[in-house]
């Protein structure tokens, strides 16, 4: 009768840290087990990271650490619950991806097992690293598996979504496989271990994230763009027939703009985030919309300039999709938008040379993750979402 007294657990508390190239974000979520349930983010909070005008790595990365140190502490200060897992999600540039596809073709049918796929990630996540190596040479830096996602099996041509065990003669996998430096991954977990010890913890990157939540909650077109414009990085990935392709990253984000303007007008950070704010919402007064102009047409070229240089080196066939998935901090997401539909030469690059961008924000994800306290923040919100997906697939 020991049936009567058991029990199934029906739901986990994970602690959620974004760690970006401008702030870090934590949240306690309350994540289900069953798959028709979602997400409650049941606290949340952010750290900007100091800003600098000047850009050394070794310096930010250690901003970078104190802001996820603040934000740990801040959230454990919280007390809405006790996590049972760390779940960390890096932006660029804290990680590479790359998308590979895994083909093997034989003569006679073979069994299609776990055992076929691990060996051929295995491979794949070699060539990666050689990748990594030589993008990183002479920087002692050692790359570290965060993730590694199976998003698409073909098996005899033919796409299957359950592929284990079944025979072919021809298999095709499309393999999302994401690395970090060892020393970057090393010294994250310490720093959270010291707020949250011994709780085991896992990585992913915001590129997949983004595009597991985009996926499921969109009623959206199979081949689209993500993408994601960090503080100091923008990526873009391309998803072709409802597979994530390629992704690609480049040095310009909003601090970039920030950075610009302070020098050009020679004001501080706070007056020149004023500015950009008033000019991107439509406020600023008409006199000084004027003497303004030619400084914001500067900044619109030089980014939609290195986001075409960019990405027309992703372009499929007869050009990229024209929906565009975008995230961005509330702050500059209307600018971003705005650029991405205006300037003519990235229009040139499209499919149907007129994009369609959808500005992803928290109010876009209430129905699939509830948030219980603090902002609707959207990457936290998509954190959880790709974590539900990933525990109950």
């Amino acid at each position: 009768m020991g049936f009567l007294f058991s029990s199934t657990k029906k739901e986990k508390i994970i602690a959620i840290f974004d760690i970006g190239s401008g702030s870090i974000g934590g949240a306690i979520v309350r994540i289900p087990i069953q798959a028709q349930s979602i997400p409650t983010i049941l606290a949340s909070v952010r750290t900007d990271f100091v800003f600098r005008k000047d850009l050394d790595f070794d310096v930010f990365f250690n901003d970078m650490i104190r802001a996820l140190d603040t934000t740990a502490r801040l959230l454990h200060k919280k007390g809405a619950g006790a996590p049972e897992e760390i779940f960390c999600v890096l932006a660029s540039p804290w990680y590479i991806s790359q998308t590979r596809v895994v083909r093997m073709l034989k003569e006679t049918p073979f069994l299609f097992s776990r055992r076929i796929a691990d060996d051929l990630l295995k491979r794949e996540l070699t060539a990666l690293v050689d990748v990594y190596n030589k993008k990183y040479e002479g920087t002692g830096s050692t790359p570290l598996m965060i993730e590694h996602h199976v998003i698409g099996v073909k098996l005899n041509g033919y796409t299957v979504d359950d592929p284990i065990g079944k025979k072919t003669k021809s298999l095709e996998m499309d393999v999302v496989i994401s690395l970090s430096p060892k020393q970057c991954v090393e010294k994250i977990r310490e720093t959270i271990d010291s707020i949250y010890p011994g709780i085991k913890g896992s990585f992913a990157s915001f590129m997949t994230s983004s595009y597991l939540a985009v996926r499921d909650h969109f009623v959206s077109p199979e081949s689209y763009l993500l993408v994601d414009v960090g503080s100091e990085v923008t990526d873009v990935a391309v998803v072709s027939g409802g597979v994530l392709r390629s992704s690609l990253s480049f040095p310009f984000g909003k601090n970039t703009i920030f950075k610009y303007i302070c020098t050009k007008q020679n004001i501080e950070l706070r007056d020149a985030q004023e500015l950009f704010s008033l000019y991107c919402t439509g406020t600023l007064a008409p006199a000084k919309k004027q003497a303004h102009e030619a400084l914001f047409e500067s900044i619109k070229h030089s980014w939609s300039g290195a986001f075409y240089q960019s990405v027309a080196d992703l372009k499929y066939s007869l050009g990229l999709p024209a929906t565009v998935f975008l995230t961005a901090d509330a702050d500059s997401i209307l600018w971003f938008a705005q650029v991405l539909e205006s300037e003519s030469y990235i229009q040139s690059l499209l499919l149907s040379h007129r994009s369609n961008v959808i500005s992803l924000s928290g109010s876009q994800f209430i129905n699939v993750c509830n948030v219980r306290d603090g902002s609707c923040d959207p990457f936290l919100m998509i954190e959880a979402i790709a974590f539900t997906k990933r525990q109950n697939s």
